[in-house]
């Protein structure tokens, strides 16, 4: 017998399983560190070089490239962002948060909802908005700027934070006063189905942003 993580006893089988599980688990998760940071220096890569010919050249297809790679590298940062956020909140919450075997898109990781405490859940949900906020706060500090290729990208992820908020924050208010996370997520993605201009909120406020971001 050994012990848990939680001080009771273990039998020897039970213990070995938890192990190679683990092990299976750090695996997966440089895996898909490795290949979304390699997705992140593409993308990055990309935008530089368009920001880099946008200020050697003024032609309008010049321009228009630089604008897509902005948007395009906009909406892969801001969704790995999201997703790493999740991820960090849930794993530093200590919830059950196993790495996928097999993955579609950036979704990397399956939070156990009904193995997991409310706690856990709020700060998992908590952890993707942050995220996109800091991507928001690093774009605009840590890059440089003065480029329509600057201002896409700006205004893509401040527009794709807006619209996380406009979804995460009702679920994450109606899981703090009590209701079942696990409902609240369906209820929450029925109602964006139903809503109005509020799912375009990100888009509105990205467009407004990126033609005061191309005036400065």
């Amino acid at each position: 017998m050994t012990e848990s993580l939680t001080g009771t006893a273990m039998p020897e089988n039970d213990a070995a399983d938890e192990a190679a599980r683990v092990r299976r688990d750090r695996a997966r998760l440089k895996t898909v560190g490795f290949q979304h940071g390699g997705v992140m220096i593409a993308a990055l890569v990309i935008w530089g070089s368009a920001a880099q010919w946008l200020g050697m050249a003024s032609e309008w297809l010049v321009q228009l490239v630089g604008i897509g790679a902005g948007f395009f590298v906009g909406v892969v940062l801001a969704f790995l962002a999201h997703e790493w956020g999740h991820f960090s909140g849930a794993r530093l919450s200590g919830a059950l948060s196993p790495v996928l075997k097999e993955r579609s898109s950036f979704f990397m990781f399956n939070f156990k909802t009904a193995s997991n405490s409310r706690a856990q859940f709020l700060a998992m949900s908590l952890g993707g908005p942050m995220a996109n906020w800091a991507l928001v706060a690093l774009v605009l500090l840590a890059l440089p700027s003065g480029t329509l290729a600057h201002a896409a990208l700006a205004a893509t992820v401040l527009g794709v934070a807006i619209n996380v908020c406009v979804f995460e924050f009702p679920v994450i208010s109606r899981v703090s006063y009590g209701q079942d996370p696990a409902e609240t997520l369906a209820t929450r993605q029925l109602e964006m189905k139903q809503a109005g201009w509020v799912k375009q909120a990100g888009l509105m406020a990205g467009g407004v942003a990126f033609i005061l971001l191309a005036l400065v």
